[in-house]
């Protein structure tokens, strides 16, 4: 092939693939202006893990700071934990905890979007959870990993000082963990060397709330 051919099919090619569509994928989202500090509040939550006890907490409170319009830091305080064991009821509390029934724990946030299976997108939050150990009595947990929330409101372009969170699981696998083509599940094991795991899922409810308003753009 000469190279004044070449360049044509180069220029050919190049033209083909500029002008192919853009396939739409999950991307983060912003909640703008961001740059602020927020509380958070809801009600009674759930962890599930196969093979071990249901920890039920009664309340979820807590607080967090948005580093940019897209990621920040938060922390979590479950009150009024505990398992089942035998028909007893046994408190919960994460370790160095000053209460008997609390698990506290944290971690960072991006906001994204999630797609369902029909492809339609929803605002959502994906949190990394910091490792923390769960003593229940005798037994004990170390819950690591990731989960993804669905935003329930704002609606995308909606200003608000308030940014409510679900977090719904069938059984023990969380109804929303698909990011990108990634799984993000949270992990759990009765091991300090967290081996073997098991996947886990949060079922919970909050509201976060900021000082002044911010906007959930989604596009």
């Amino acid at each position: 092939m000469s190279k004044k051919m070449m360049l044509l099919a180069l220029t050919a090619v190049s033209a083909a693939l500029f002008a192919t569509p853009t396939v739409a994928s999950a991307q983060e989202i912003h909640n703008e202006p961001g740059n602020q500090a927020f509380t958070l509040a809801g009600g009674a939550g759930e962890i599930r893990a196969s093979g071990e006890p249901t920890y039920t907490c009664e309340t979820t409170d807590g607080s967090g700071t948005q580093t940019n319009s897209t990621t920040g830091t938060m922390s979590f305080d479950f009150t009024g934990c505990h398992i089942n064991v035998l028909g007893f009821t046994v408190k919960c509390r994460s370790a160095g905890s000053p209460l008997d029934n609390t698990i506290a724990t944290g971690g960072t946030y991006h906001l994204i979007t999630w797609k369902n299976a029909s492809g339609t997108a929803f605002p959502a939050m994906l949190i990394t959870m910091n490792t923390t150990t769960v003593l229940c009595g005798s037994t004990t947990l170390y819950l690591t990993g990731d989960v993804i929330g669905t935003i329930t409101s704002p609606a995308c372009g909606v200003a608000s000082k308030t940014l409510t969170l679900s977090f719904t699981a069938t059984g023990t696998t969380q109804n929303h963990e698909t990011y990108t083509g990634v799984n993000y599940n949270l992990k759990t094991s009765t091991s300090s060397t967290h081996s073997p795991e098991v996947t886990a899922a949060l079922i919970d409810h909050f509201t976060t709330t900021t000082p002044a308003t911010n906007t959930l753009n989604c596009t």
